[in-house]
């Protein structure tokens, strides 16, 4: 996954839509819940990521 092309991608579509004039035709609300949703998957994955290498690098001690 490239995370600095997405986010690259999506900070320039932010920019693109806060700097319509005289609005977008409906389409802000649509386009802020995949932005979103996209922010919560990079979220997600990066939490992950990091859970697998603590858990690799500190093995649970069983009883």
């Amino acid at each position: 996954m490239h995370i600095r092309a997405l986010t690259t991608l999506l900070a320039a579509r932010w920019e693109r839509l806060k700097n319509t004039p005289g609005g977008d035709a409906g389409q802000t609300s649509a386009e802020l819940a995949v932005i979103a949703g996209v922010v919560i998957a990079i979220a997600i994955a990066v939490v992950a990521a990091i859970k697998t290498f603590t858990d690799s690098k500190i093995p649970l001690i069983d009883g």
